[in-house]
């Protein structure tokens, strides 16, 4: 599945991996197949069980019109495509589905400002069809009442997965080739010596010779004691997966900006979450959340109900649906909208990869092999200079409303909020 040449050099060490999500299960593996035969990835719950089980599973070009993450962004964005095909091969059901990736618009306002970006984008694929309302409706197969939409840019690469599923394949092959999970650890502190990096746990001591933190939402926690902290963000993003609605399985992800919505089929129910009602953490009673999943009930509530009259309009098998399960994950934004690779300033083994501005299960297989790349001194396979960890100073910012106060606008809108229904 390596796509990476197999680069050897690991030999003996032991590299030990901080936090069991997508970024870090991704950089176990690439270590692995690197030659190192000592891995070690460290959770405080189990892999996979956080923020990416609750991510929505869906991957596209992003730096088309979408994401600001230029060439090295696209980069990222066509290896966790070609990655999680790869997956799909082995066999083991894992909701893929290629599907493509839907970007629609309700107006002609919508259309200028969110559409017509990814269309006229240098990183759009020449397949990127543009569509109106008539063939969005013929796309979607029942999904979407034509009468209520403008138009459409449609990527035909665009995938969907079930990201447990996934994740269930990725740590079985990590286990494969001799990767060790010491699941239900929580790690209080990371030291780097120079020589060696102690991983200070609530389960005792680890030594290893490098360590790469991916822990997503806690990931400033656990570099506390190495003098630096990034700008991050954390949200509390909600997703809903109603009852079997009959959907076929060949409908495309839709994203729709207006509404701040993503929805997808999956496994003939519906799944959708918006970001009018996504809600940073700090601005909860939960702002000093255990890692795992948040379990707030009236965030979720508030979400179906204040959402699915306006959305049921629009996606006639919503109307009569039930709740079936829902998820909350923590994903981290960052000021620029941009990921954070790299060495941590002053530590010479101890690299840090985050960041996801909730594109984590897109941008994850490639974090995770960069990383990989950094952590053992290999020539990164993409750039990772945008990424970088310092490009802002660890006292740039004072607390998580000022990160929330220095990210861009929402779309075109001056001073919109990028969270909350009066944006």
């Amino acid at each position: 599945m390596s796509t990476n040449g197999n680069h050897t050099g690991g030999g003996n060490r032991h590299i030990a991996v901080i936090g069991g999500g997508i970024i870090g299960c991704s950089a176990a593996v690439h270590l692995l197949r690197s030659g190192v035969r000592r891995v070690t990835i460290i959770d405080a719950g189990q892999p996979g069980a956080a923020t990416t089980g609750a991510g929505a599973g869906f991957v596209s070009h992003w730096s088309a019109g979408m994401i600001p993450l230029g060439e090295e962004g696209f980069q990222l964005q066509q290896y966790g495509l070609d990655f999680y095909r790869r997956l799909h091969e082995v066999g083991v059901e894992i909701g893929y589905r290629p599907n493509g990736t839907l970007i629609m618009a309700l107006t002609e306002d919508g259309r200028e400002r969110f559409v017509r970006p990814v269309l006229d984008s240098p990183y759009a694929p020449p397949e990127m069809q543009d569509l109106n309302a008539a063939r969005i409706g013929q796309k979607m197969q029942g999904l979407i009442d034509p009468a209520r939409v403008h138009s459409a840019a449609y990527n035909p690469h665009g995938i969907q997965l079930d990201t447990s599923l996934a994740m269930k394949v990725l740590t079985g092959q990590i286990g494969e080739l001799g990767g060790v999970f010491r699941n239900g650890t929580r790690v209080t502190a990371i030291q780097d010596a120079g020589d060696r990096v102690t991983i200070e746990t609530d389960q005792g001591s680890i030594e290893a010779d490098g360590a790469i933190v991916a822990a997503g939402a806690w990931n400033n926690q656990v570099i506390a004691g190495l003098g630096w902290q990034l700008p991050l963000l954390r949200v509390v993003a909600t997703r809903i997966v109603t009852d079997n609605r009959g959907l076929p399985s060949t409908i495309p992800t839709v994203q729709c900006r207006e509404l701040r919505l993503w929805l997808r089929e999956t496994f003939g129910a519906v799944m959708w979450g918006t970001g009018r009602h996504y809600q940073p953490l700090y601005k909860t009673a939960d702002s000093d959340i255990e890692p795992g999943q948040p379990h707030n009930l009236e965030l979720m509530q508030a979400t179906s109900e204040q959402e699915l009259a306006e959305l049921q309009t629009i996606f006639p098998p919503l109307r009569g649906s039930k709740i079936a399960s829902w998820a909350q994950g923590v994903p981290c934004y960052t000021p620029d909208n941009s990921l954070v690779v790299g060495k941590v300033p002053g530590s010479d083994n101890v690299v840090i990869a985050g960041g996801d501005n909730e594109s984590g299960v897109t941008h994850g297989p490639g974090l995770g092999r960069l990383a990989c790349e950094l952590a053992l001194g290999q020539a990164p396979f993409v750039s990772p200079g945008r990424f970088r960890v310092d490009r802002y100073a660890s006292d740039a910012f004072k607390s998580e409303a000022e990160v929330e106060a220095a990210m861009p606008a929402w779309g075109a809108r001056h001073d919109a909020s990028r969270f909350g229904r009066e944006a």
